[in-house]
C-alpha cells in the first residue's frame, strides 16, 4: 500500500493548497482589474453639465432659440490659456474686433464646483481680453459671458485640458 501512496505523491496530486492558491489568484486578478477600471473611470469622467436634468430639459428649447439667434450674430470668438493667463479674442462676422464688451470669465472642474471662479476680463487692445489665473492640470470649463452697453448677451462654453 505504501507503493501506492509514494505514486500518487510522484505525479502531482492536486491537494487543498492548490485550490488555494488558484483561488487567491483569481480574485487577486479581478479586484485588481476592477480597481484599476474604477480608477480610470473617475479619473476621465468629465462631470454633468446640469444639476437636474428635468429642469435642464424643460429649458432646451429655450436655449436652442437663443443659440440660434446668438449664431445669426456670426461674431468669433478664441479662448486660450497659456503662460498662466487666459486670453479671449472677439470678433463680428466680418473679423473686425468687437471693443467695448464686458466679458464675464466663470472657469471650474466638470466635476466639482471647489474650484470655481469667476472674473471680468480687462480689454488689452481692441477685441482682445485677458485674464491672469492659474489653472491645475485637468480638465476645466470655460464659461463666456459677453454684454454690450445696450445689454445684448453673447455666450459660449468652452472645454479645456490644460497640460502639465
Amino acid at each position: 500500500m505504501s507503493n501506492q501512496a509514494d505514486d500518487i505523491e510522484k505525479t502531482g496530486q492536486f491537494t487543498g493548497w492548490h485550490m488555494a492558491i488558484i483561488m487567491v489568484a483569481f480574485f487577486g486578478v479581478v479586484v485588481s482589474v476592477n480597481g484599476y477600471m474604477a480608477w480610470m473611470a473617475v479619473d476621465s469622467w468629465t462631470g454633468l453639465m446640469a444639476r437636474n436634468g428635468y429642469v435642464a430639459s424643460q429649458d432646451f428649447n429655450a436655449g436652442l432659440a437663443e443659440r440660434k439667434k446668438q449664431d445669426s450674430l456670426g461674431f468669433q470668438s478664441i479662448l486660450r490659456y497659456r503662460d498662466k493667463t487666459m486670453v479671449f479674442t472677439f470678433q463680428d462676422r466680418s473679423g473686425q474686433p468687437l471693443k467695448g464688451f464686458e466679458i464675464t470669465l466663470k472657469v471650474g472642474r466638470p466635476t466639482n464646483e471647489r474650484e470655481d471662479r469667476q472674473f471680468l476680463m480687462k480689454e488689452v487692445a481692441p477685441g482682445t481680453y485677458q485674464q491672469k489665473l492659474q489653472l491645475a492640470p485637468g480638465q476645466w470649463n470655460a464659461d463666456v459671458i459677453a454684454i454690450n452697453e445696450t445689454g445684448g448677451r453673447w455666450k459660449r462654453l468652452v472645454r479645456l485640458d490644460v497640460k502639465k
